[in-house]
């Protein structure tokens, strides 16, 4: 029996080694990042403008000051990306979707169109720049889906038991516990759908780096905690 080896001419060995370590060179400069994924009716964006006040005023590196949080910002970038405005693409961040009637309708009306892919795309785009760029905690928005490969990075949950969230979304909306159960239900749900978007399959607990319950730790426990788990991972 004859085994042909192929050999591969050295400038391209080279060549790849190179893109390589290239490659693996700006992957380990991307972040720092935190991403906050939250059940309907925790307290996701509270937590996350404490969280920044905290790495701001206490984090011992001097680059603290450039930590921010975005959500509703990546919104307003994307539509800015695609030349439509941010009401135009809103119908994506509330996890809607059009129907084939819907996009022949709207491709007709408008002279710039783009697709729910389109937007989508666009969307992850402008959330991984965000990440790489570093100094950022994104809530929501499927980020951690988004940004898991940068090795500079937190990925928090935050949840809690359905009767607890019930009284918050009734409270904060104003409405019955009726109303706010079937809310979260529906919330919960689109959510899910739009994670899978981009991960390709169902999202698991283990995307995560820790789960936290709104029900049993106050906004400040949770802050602390996510600060000194970020402090021992020299995020910040």
């Amino acid at each position: 029996m004859q085994f042909n080896i192929i050999v591969m001419p050295v400038d391209i060995t080279r060549y790849a080694i190179e893109r390589l370590r290239e490659r693996e060179t700006r992957k380990s400069q991307a972040g720092p990042v935190i991403t906050i994924s939250r059940e309907y009716g925790c307290p996701s964006k509270i937590i996350a403008g404490e969280l920044t006040k905290v790495i701001r005023s206490e984090s011992k590196k001097k680059d603290r000051t450039k930590w921010h949080w975005v959500s509703k910002e990546i919104l307003q970038e994307a539509a800015s990306s695609l030349g439509m405005t941010p009401r135009e693409i809103k119908y994506v961040f509330e996890y809607k979707e059009h129907t084939v009637f819907d996009e022949i309708l709207v491709a007709q009306s408008k002279r710039y169109y783009h697709s729910d892919k389109k937007i989508r795309k666009t969307i992850s785009e402008v959330i991984r720049a965000l990440g790489w760029e570093g100094h950022v905690i994104i809530v929501g928005r499927a980020g951690v889906a988004i940004t898991r490969e940068i090795e500079k990075s937190l990925h928090v949950r935050l949840m809690a038991p359905k009767r607890w969230r019930t009284v918050q979304v009734a409270k904060n909306h104003n409405i019955s516990p009726a109303e706010a159960t079937k809310l979260i239900d529906e919330m919960d749900t689109k959510r899910r759908k739009f994670m899978e978007y981009y991960l390709k399959s169902s999202p698991g607990i283990d995307l995560f780096d820790i789960v936290l319950n709104c029900s049993t730790l106050s906004v400040q426990e949770i802050v602390r905690f996510i600060f000194l788990l970020a402090e021992e991972k020299k995020l910040v």
